[in-house]
C-alpha cells in the first residue's frame, strides 16, 4: 500500500518579507563598506602624510623665497643709503665782505666734483676720503681757511663747507700785488679786483726784495697784525696814509702820511705798535708847538723815544 505525501498548500510555505531582504542588503553593504575601509586604512594614512609633506615643504621653500627677497630688499636699501654722488654741493660760510676775494661758487662746486670723481672709494659714505678732498680744496684755492666735507644722511649728494680766510692787506712787489691774510700767506694775485676792494684793505709796498708764491707765507702774522694796528690808529686820529713801505732795513715800516714832507720809521720787531703811534702823536703835537716840521723822517723805533730829522 502506497503512501502519499501530503502537499501543503500555497498559502502555509515560509515566504521572506520584504522588510527581511531589505535589512540583509543594508548588513550586507555595511559590512562590505567596513571591510573596504578596514582593508584602506594603510593607503588613506599614507596619502594623508604624503599631503602633509608636500604642504609643509611648500611651506618651507615659500618662506625661504619670502626671507630671499627681504634680504635682497635690505641690501638695496643699505646700497642705495650708501652711495654717493660726485656732483658737490659748496656752502660758503661767513661770507660777509670776503665775496670779491673769492672765486665763484661753481668754479668751487666743479673743484670739489673733480676731486670726489678722482677715487671709485670716494663713491660711498664708508670708503669716502674726506681729509683728501678739503686738502685739496685749500691747495687749490689759498683763500679758503677751513673746508669740511659733510655726508647726508640719506641724499647722495656731499655737502662741502668752505670759510674765507679773512684778507688782511695787499702787498705789491716786483712781480705783482698779491692778497695776504692775517697769517702772511698769499692768497691771490689783485688782478681783476676793483678799485674799491683794493682801497680797502693797506697797500704795502715791497723794497726788501720778498719773493712772493701763492699759498706761501710771506710776513709772519705779528707783522701783518703790526701794520694793520699802524694803518687802523693813524686812521682814527685822522691821519691818512699815502704809502706803507718795507724798505731794504731789515724789520721797518716806513709810513708816509698824507700832507707831510716827512715819513715815519716804525719798528717791526717790536710787539708794542700802539705805543710806537703814541709816541708819534706825542711828537707830532711836541713839534707843533714848537713850528717844527721835519724834512725827512721821525723815528719811532726806540721805545718811548723819538727822533726827527
Amino acid at each position: 500500500m502506497k503512501l502519499r505525501r501530503k502537499s501543503r498548500p500555497p498559502s502555509a510555505r515560509r515566504q521572506r518579507s520584504p522588510a527581511s531582504d531589505q535589512q540583509a542588503r543594508t548588513a550586507f553593504s555595511y559590512r562590505s563598506q567596513r571591510s573596504e575601509q578596514e582593508l584602506n586604512v594603510g593607503r588613506q594614512t599614507s596619502r594623508e602624510q604624503t599631503k602633509a609633506q608636500s604642504q609643509a615643504y611648500g611651506r618651507f621653500w615659500l618662506e625661504r623665497f619670502g626671507l630671499a627677497v627681504l634680504l635682497v630688499a635690505v641690501v638695496a636699501s643699505v646700497v642705495n643709503v650708501l652711495t654717493l654722488s660726485s656732483t658737490a654741493k659748496v656752502v660758503l660760510l661767513n661770507n660777509t665782505g670776503t665775496n670779491s676775494f673769492l672765486h665763484s661758487q661753481s668754479d668751487y662746486e666743479t673743484a670739489a666734483s673733480r676731486l670726489l670723481a678722482g677715487s671709485i672709494l670716494n663713491r660711498n659714505k664708508i670708503t669716502i676720503d674726506s681729509g683728501q678732498v678739503s686738502r685739496g680744496l685749500r691747495s687749490q684755492f689759498p683763500e679758503l681757511s677751513s673746508v669740511s666735507v659733510t655726508l647726508p644722511l640719506l641724499a647722495h649728494r656731499p655737502l662741502v663747507y668752505i670759510q674765507a680766510t679773512q684778507p688782511a692787506l695787499i702787498l705789491s712787489t716786483a712781480n705783482g700785488s698779491f692778497v695776504l691774510d692775517t697769517t702772511g700767506k698769499a692768497l691771490l694775485m689783485t688782478t681783476g679786483l676793483s678799485s674799491s676792494d683794493q682801497s680797502s684793505l693797506p697797500t704795502v709796498t715791497d723794497d726788501s726784495g720778498l719773493q712772493v708764491k701763492l699759498n706761501h707765507q710771506i710776513l709772519t702774522p705779528d707783522n701783518v697784525s703790526f701794520i694793520q694796528i699802524v694803518a687802523a690808529q693813524l686812521a682814527s686820529k685822522q691821519q691818512s696814509v699815502s704809502v706803507l713801505t718795507l724798505p731794504a732795513a731789515a724789520s721797518e715800516l716806513d709810513v708816509h702820511l698824507v700832507g707831510q714832507p716827512y715819513f715815519v720809521k716804525f719798528n717791526l720787531e717790536a710787539n708794542d705798535a700802539r705805543q710806537q703811534v703814541g709816541t708819534l702823536l706825542a711828537t707830532q703835537a711836541q713839534l707843533q708847538k714848537q713850528h717844527i716840521t721835519p724834512a725827512q723822517y721821525v723815528d719811532v723805533r726806540v721805545d718811548g723815544r723819538a727822533y726827527y730829522q
